[in-house]
C-alpha cells in the first residue's frame, strides 16, 4: 500500500508540469485491489493539496487577473462532473480516454505549428467559458490527463502567456478536484486510507513540479507535454482494446 506514496509523488510533479498524474496513480489504485470507479474518486480527492501547492508556486503569475470567473467554472464544472460520475460506471469510460488525450494532445500540437503563436492577453472572452466549463466538468469526472486538456483550451484561447496558461491549469485543476472531494466522499467511493498516502505524495510532488516548471523553457515543455499526451493515448488504446 504504501507504493502508493512513491507513484502520487512521481504524479503531483508530473500534474504540476504537463497533467497526467492520474494515470500513475489510477493503475496503483487498481492493482491494490480498489473498484475502477472508486480508484477514479480516490485519485481524483487526494490529488487536491498537489494542486494546491503547485498552484501556490505559481498563483503571481494571474495577478489581477480573471479570479472570479475561472472560480465559477471551476467549481461548476467539477461538481457537475464528480456527480455525473456517481451516476454511471467508471468502466464504460475507459474506452473514450486514449481518443480524448490523442485530441488534446493533437489541438496542442496544432496551435504549437501555428505561426500566429498560442500566447495572448490574460482577459477573459466569451467563448472561452464553454470550453473551460467542458475541461472543468472532465476534470471532475475522470480528470486524466485534465492538464493536457486544459493547455490545449487555454493555448488554443490564447489566455494568456505560457506561464499564465500554466497557473490557470492548475488553478481550475484544484478547484475541480476540490469540488470532487464532498460529492465523492458523502457517495461513499472514497478509499481514504489510500486516499492519505496519495495527497501526501501529491503534496510534495506538487511542490517540487512548480519549482521546475519555472526553470524550464515553455515551448520544451508545451512539446514534451504532447509526447506525453500521444504517449499516453498509445499505452491506452493497448490497454483498453487490446
Amino acid at each position: 500500500m504504501y507504493e502508493l506514496f512513491g507513484w502520487a509523488l512521481l504524479a503531483g510533479v508530473l500534474n504540476a508540469l504537463a497533467g497526467g498524474g492520474l494515470f500513475l496513480t489510477l493503475p496503483a489504485l487498481l492493482a491494490a485491489g480498489v473498484p475502477s470507479t472508486g480508484a477514479v474518486a480516490t485519485a481524483s480527492v487526494a490529488s487536491w493539496p498537489g494542486y494546491l501547492s503547485a498552484f501556490w508556486g505559481m498563483r503571481r503569475q494571474l495577478g489581477s487577473g480573471p479570479w472570479l470567473a475561472l472560480t465559477l467554472i471551476g467549481l461548476g464544472g467539477g461538481g457537475l462532473g464528480a456527480l455525473t460520475l456517481v451516476q454511471f460506471n467508471a468502466d464504460s469510460f475507459n474506452y473514450l480516454v486514449p481518443w480524448l488525450l490523442l485530441g488534446v494532445s493533437l489541438l496542442y500540437a496544432r496551435q504549437l505549428l501555428s505561426r500566429s503563436g498560442f500566447e495572448g492577453p490574460l482577459r477573459m472572452k466569451r467563448r472561452a467559458w464553454p470550453l473551460l466549463l467542458a475541461g472543468s466538468f472532465y476534470g471532475g469526472f475522470f480528470g486524466g490527463g485534465l492538464g493536457v486538456l486544459l493547455m490545449a483550451l487555454t493555448g488554443q484561447l490564447r489566455l494568456g502567456s505560457n506561464l499564465q496558461q500554466h497557473a490557470i491549469k492548475l488553478y481550475l485543476s484544484m478547484l475541480a478536484s476540490g469540488a470532487t472531494i464532498l460529492v465523492y466522499s458523502l457517495s461513499g467511493l472514497v478509499h481514504w486510507r489510500a486516499c492519505l498516502l496519495l495527497a501526501l505524495g501529491y503534496l510534495i510532488g506538487g511542490k517540487l513540479g512548480a519549482r521546475l516548471l519555472v526553470c524550464l523553457r515553455p515551448r520544451l515543455l508545451a512539446w514534451a507535454i504532447v509526447g506525453f499526451g500521444i504517449g499516453l493515448s498509445g499505452y491506452y488504446f493497448v490497454r483498453f482494446y487490446g
